[in-house]
């Protein structure tokens, strides 16, 4: 062999080795990043939408997810079917329902098929036949199902017509159609039946088993994939817990459904939900378990609580939105109660709360400092800790010398003189111009009639001045003429 040879074998098996996968990895580069990659998704699984499970293609006879029930399977042109007639003479066919919807047995004839169960076509093919042979028993099985072209449009892979079959369902014919692609829409598929139109929920099929809303396919039929929608996501102590495409009208009873429901580490008596609006600002409330029919909005965030560790249970009562019992997860504090017990009242009375320890201590909290987003402190809670927060008296007194005292509701725009009018107004002893107003902590304010109270005042209506000369100088004369008549009679 010529040196010139050699070097050029030298330089082919160079080449030839080089484009072979690394000996040591085992894999070519690409392989190696593609398998890093996936990695990264399977450790960032839990934050990806969830997606329809993708089945295997297999070639020849159709996938069956189940055996054919003969009392729901519609019979139409070429389904095939198996007849065996025993008796005296024992006959068997193979037949087909023809392309006129009949099927034709000798010696009996053309029997009608399309559009007729299995079970309906067993009843009349049987009745036809026994009008014909005597003393025999007679069998009709659904031999190989018919095959069709249907058509699958929109957001798959491959758009057009496919082959499926009667036994297959609409999720079969995507997939043959190339599947669904990362923004498909899983959840509004549209299946076009005639004059019909029928909604097809994948993800419901899979995760609940709800058959019908992934329905078998019958030929003629066209599916509409749409990109996806709405989103949301739930977090926490769920068994599926990621995100999901949202069908407008679902609640979040709906999604913990999807999601498999609580574990036996959620805390289930309320969770966080977290709406983002269009400015692209967040808001998170809290929601009682009996508001789990709330509707859910595109990019919705559901929290549930998790229980880690020994339970803390406390409790709140007074003048919160969601009083009751709380179970905290570990690191939660006085901030985090607030939240969970859906905030305060309106007239919640805000700086004199009070928080009461299992050994009876009692801490005095002003509860300002505790608001969310941003509390200021953060104070811890311990075990069968017992929150209470009263309410601001909402009423304003009026007393005095009125026609009717008494309590009536504070009203941001009511002057004095308006309590004293709903008060029915001075007795004929009372002046409007001798007011005087009492704080809830007994503090003494002048005020005229045009001034308004805050809530909790009390309002006085004294006697005039005139009222009070006028009486004190009869009682003067009074007392004279007594001195008069005690002189008289001592003369």
């Amino acid at each position: 062999m010529t040196s010139a040879r050699v070097k050029f074998l030298i330089v082919v098996l160079v080449l030839a080795f080089a484009a072979q996968p690394c000996g040591i990895c085992g894999q070519s580069r690409r392989g190696a990043v593609m398998q890093l990659e996936e990695m990264e998704n399977n450790e960032s699984g839990r934050d990806e939408m969830y997606r329809p499970s993708r089945g295997t293609l297999t070639d020849g006879q159709p996938r069956l997810d189940r055996a054919v029930d003969p009392e729901t399977y519609v019979l139409g042109p070429y389904d095939r079917l198996l007849v065996n007639i025993v008796g005296p003479e024992q006959r068997s066919f193979s037949l087909a329902v023809l392309p006129e919807g009949d099927v034709f047995l000798p010696g009996v004839g053309a029997v009608r098929a399309d559009g007729l169960t299995l079970a309906e076509f067993r009843r009349r093919l049987t009745k036809r036949v026994m009008e014909v042979f005597r003393n025999i028993e007679f069998y009709c099985y659904l031999e190989t199902p018919r095959t069709f072209r249907i058509f699958v449009a929109g957001a798959v892979e491959k758009p057009g017509a496919v082959e499926a079959s009667a036994v297959e369902r609409v999720s079969d014919a995507i997939e043959r159609a190339g599947g669904l692609g990362n923004w498909s829409s899983s959840r509004c598929i549209k299946l076009v039946r005639d004059a019909d139109t029928l909604n097809v929920d994948i993800v419901r099929f899979e995760l609940l088993g709800d058959l019908e809303r992934n329905p078998f396919l019958c030929g003629g039929d066209r599916i509409i994939v749409p990109h996806g929608g709405w989103r949301v996501s739930i977090q926490g102590p769920v068994n599926r817990r990621g995100r999901y495409e949202l069908v407008p009208g679902e609640t979040i009873g709906d999604l913990l459904e999807l999601a498999g429901g609580f574990t036996s580490e959620a805390i289930t008596d309320s969770l966080l939900l977290t709406r983002t609006g269009t400015a692209g600002i967040g808001r998170t409330i809290v929601v009682p378990a009996g508001d789990f029919s709330m509707g859910l909005e595109d990019r919705d965030e559901i929290s549930v609580y998790n229980i880690s560790g020994d339970r803390t249970r406390v409790y709140v009562y007074g003048a919160f939105k969601n009083p009751g019992r709380f179970y905290l997860a570990e690191g939660e504090g006085l901030a985090e109660l607030v939240v969970r017990a859906g905030g305060f009242e309106d007239l919640a009375d805000l700086e004199n709360a009070a928080l009461e320890r299992k050994g009876g201590e009692i801490i005095h909290l002003d509860m300002r400092k505790y608001l969310p987003p941003g509390p200021v402190e953060h104070f811890p809670l311990e075990d069968e800790d017992v929150l209470g927060i009263s309410s601001k008296d909402n009423f304003v007194r009026v007393g005095g010398e009125v026609q009717a005292p008494g309590a009536f509701a504070h009203n941001n725009e009511w002057t004095i003189a308006k309590y004293i009018g709903m008060a029915g107004g001075p007795t004929d002893k009372g002046s409007m111009t001798r007011v005087e107003l009492y704080s809830p902590d007994g503090t003494k304010r002048n005020v005229s009639s045009d001034d308004r109270p805050n809530r909790g005042d009390v309002i006085i209506v004294k006697r005039s001045k005139l009222r009070v000369f006028s009486e004190i100088t009869f009682g003067i004369i009074q007392v004279g003429t007594v001195v008069i008549a005690i002189l008289a009679l001592t003369r």
